[in-house]
C-alpha cells in the first residue's frame, strides 16, 4: 500500500501538470455521470420536480432537460463531429487545395459521386435531423451538381426502416395493448422515412384501404437533443455576427423556429389535424388539389391513419404532366401562404403525388406553420409590388413591415441594389435559370458585401416559408430546367392585384412600370 502510495507521489511530482489534468477530467466526468444518473432515476418516478421532454414544443424545458444530461449530450456532439469533420477535410483537400485535373484517373464527376455517397451515409448514420437536412439539399438542382443530386436522392427513398416487431409493438402501445389483426388486414410496408415509415393495410371495420404511419420509438429524445445542440449552434452564430457585422442577431430565432415546426412533427394528431383542416379548407377555396381523408377515430400521438392516395411523384411525371400541374402547385402555394394562413412547409418529392386520375395530390402535413393576417397582408402587397415593378415601395415600405429591416432605417443607400438585382435577374435574364444564375453572380459579391453593412434580419416565421418554397421550386426545376418561379405566379399575382387595385388602375400601373424597367435595362 505504502509502495503505490509512494508510486503516485513521485508521478505526481514529476509530471504536475498531467496529473492534475488528470485528476480534473475524471473528476467532471463523474460529476457528469452522477448528474445525468440522478436526472434519469427521477424522471422514471411520479415526482413533479422531475424534468421531462414536452409534447408541445417548448425551448426552456427541453434546453433544462438535456443541461441534466451532459453526458449523452457530450457523446452526441462528439459523434456528430467524429461523422461529419473528416468529410469536410476530404472536401477541401480534393476540390479546394487539390482540385482534380482534366487529365486526371478520376473525372470531377466520380470524384463528386465518391463524396455524395459518403455524405450520404454520414447523414443516414446521424438520424433523422440530419436526414431531413438532406433531404432539403437532395431536391436543388440549381445547388448541386446532378451526380450528387441523384446520390443524396436516395435519402428520400431509401431511409433505413426498423423492424416490423418494433413498429407493431409502437402501435400495439398506442391502441393500449388491442389486437392487431383485429383492426387492419393485409399489412405491408411501402416506406420508410425519417421520422417513422408507412404501411398500406385495410380497415376491417369498412374494408378501406389506408396508409398507416407509424412513429420510430425514442424519437422524441433523439430529435430534441439535435435541436438542442443546433440552437446552441445559432447562439454562437449569433454572437460571431454581432461582433463581426452589422446585422442583429436572428439565427438563434431561426433555429428556434424551425425547431417549434419540426418538433410538432412528432405529435400525430397534431398532423391529422393540420390535414383536415387543409381539405376542408382547400375545398372551400376550389383549389384541384387532393388532401387524404384523416380516420380520426384511429389516430393518435404516433399513429395516423389517411385514406390510401394511388400515384407517382409529381418530379417522376412525363414532362408535359408536370407542365400542366405547376399553375396548380403555384396556385396550392400561394393558397396556403395568402388566403388560408397556414402553410405546409415540407413538399418533398415523396409528398407532392400525381393520381391515377392525373390529380395533384398533397401528402404529410407533419411540418407546418402558421402566418399571422399583418404578415400575409405583407406578403400580399409585397408580391403585387414585385409584379409591377414597384421597387421602391418594395423597399421602403414592404421590406420594413416583413420585418426584413427596422422600421426607421434610412433605405437610400441600399435602394439602388435592391432595384438592381430585382430589374435584372427577373427581367434581363428571361425564364432560363442558367442566364438568371449568371445575371445574378455578376452582383453576388455587392450583395454579400451590403448584408454585412446593413442591418437586414430573417423574420422567424420566414424561416419555413422560404424553405417550402425552395423545395416546390426544386421539384418544378426537376421536370421542367426551364421553370421559373416568379412567371408562374404571375396569373395568380396577378388575380390577386386587380382584387386589392381595381382592373383599371392595374393596367395603367403596369404599363407604367413596364416602361420604367426596361427604361433601366437600355440604360445599363
Amino acid at each position: 500500500m505504502s509502495t503505490t502510495a509512494g508510486m503516485i507521489r513521485r508521478t505526481i511530482s514529476r509530471r504536475p501538470i498531467l496529473s492534475v489534468s488528470l485528476v480534473a477530467s475524471t473528476s467532471i466526468v463523474g460529476v457528469a455521470a452522477l448528474v445525468e444518473y440522478r436526472a434519469n432515476r427521477l424522471e422514471r418516478t411520479t415526482d413533479a420536480k422531475a424534468i421531462r421532454l414536452p409534447r408541445h414544443y417548448d425551448a426552456n424545458v427541453i434546453h433544462d432537460y438535456w443541461m441534466q444530461r451532459p453526458m449523452t449530450t457530450c457523446a452526441r456532439f462528439v459523434h456528430i463531429l467524429y461523422e461529419l469533420v473528416p468529410l469536410a477535410g476530404y472536401f477541401v483537400k480534393d476540390f479546394v487545395l487539390f482540385p482534380p485535373k482534366s487529365d486526371a484517373q478520376m473525372s470531377l464527376e466520380d470524384l463528386q459521386r465518391q463524396h455524395a455517397a459518403k455524405w450520404r451515409e454520414a447523414l443516414t448514420n446521424l438520424g433523422p435531423t440530419f436526414v431531413k437536412l438532406g433531404q432539403q439539399v437532395s431536391i436543388r438542382p440549381d445547388l448541386v451538381p446532378p451526380t450528387v443530386l441523384a446520390e443524396l436522392q436516395h435519402l428520400c427513398d431509401a431511409v433505413r426502416p426498423i423492424p416490423d416487431e418494433l413498429a407493431m409493438s409502437v402501435m400495439r402501445d398506442e391502441f393500449s395493448g388491442a389486437n392487431l389483426q383485429d383492426l387492419f388486414g393485409d399489412l405491408k410496408l411501402v416506406a420508410a422515412a425519417s421520422l417513422g415509415q408507412v404501411y398500406q393495410g385495410r380497415l376491417k371495420e369498412t374494408g378501406e384501404l389506408v396508409a398507416i404511419k407509424v412513429q420510430r420509438p425514442g424519437m422524441r429524445q433523439s430529435f430534441s437533443l439535435d435541436l438542442f445542440l443546433a440552437q446552441r449552434v445559432g447562439m454562437l452564430v449569433d454572437i460571431f455576427t454581432s461582433m463581426f457585422t452589422n446585422q442583429p442577431p436572428f439565427h438563434e430565432a431561426l433555429y428556434d423556429s424551425f425547431a417549434r415546426g419540426s418538433y410538432g412533427e412528432l405529435d400525430y394528431q397534431l398532423e391529422a389535424a393540420n390535414q383536415s383542416m387543409f381539405r376542408t379548407e382547400l375545398h372551400r377555396l376550389n383549389v384541384r388539389v387532393v388532401i387524404p381523408k384523416v380516420h380520426d377515430k384511429y389516430s393518435t400521438e404516433k399513429v395516423l391513419i389517411s385514406e390510401w392516395i394511388e400515384g407517382i411523384k409529381l418530379a417522376d411525371a412525363p414532362k408535359d404532366q408536370i407542365r400542366k400541374l405547376i399553375p396548380v402547385g403555384i396556385e396550392l402555394f400561394l393558397t396556403q401562404l395568402l388566403d388560408i394562413g397556414h402553410f405546409h412547409s415540407d413538399p418533398h418529392p415523396g409528398n407532392l403525388l400525381v393520381t391515377q386520375k392525373g390529380e395533384l395530390a398533397l401528402i404529410d402535413f407533419g411540418l407546418c406553420t402558421e402566418i399571422d393576417e399583418k404578415s400575409r397582408n405583407a406578403m400580399t402587397k409585397a408580391i403585387v409590388h414585385i409584379l409591377m415593378r414597384d421597387y421602391d415601395t418594395l423597399v421602403d415600405y414592404d421590406a420594413k413591415d416583413l420585418g426584413f429591416l427596422p422600421q426607421d432605417f434610412d433605405t437610400e443607400e441600399i435602394k439602388p441594389l435592391i432595384v438592381k438585382i430585382l430589374t435584372v435577374g427577373l427581367l434581363q435574364s428571361r425564364s432560363d435559370l442558367n442566364h438568371r444564375k449568371r445575371s445574378l453572380m455578376q452582383i453576388s459579391n455587392e450583395l454579400n458585401e451590403v448584408f454585412f453593412r446593413y442591418p437586414f434580419s430573417v423574420p422567424p416565421f420566414f424561416a419555413l416559408v422560404t424553405r417550402g418554397l425552395a423545395l416546390l421550386e426544386g421539384i418544378a426545376l426537376s421536370g421542367d430546367p426551364d421553370f421559373d418561379l416568379f412567371r408562374a405566379t404571375g396569373p395568380y399575382a396577378r388575380k390577386r392585384a386587380v382584387g386589392l387595385l381595381g382592373r383599371a388602375t392595374f393596367n395603367r400601373r403596369m404599363k407604367q412600370s413596364e416602361q420604367k424597367a426596361y427604361g433601366f435595362i437600355r440604360d445599363k
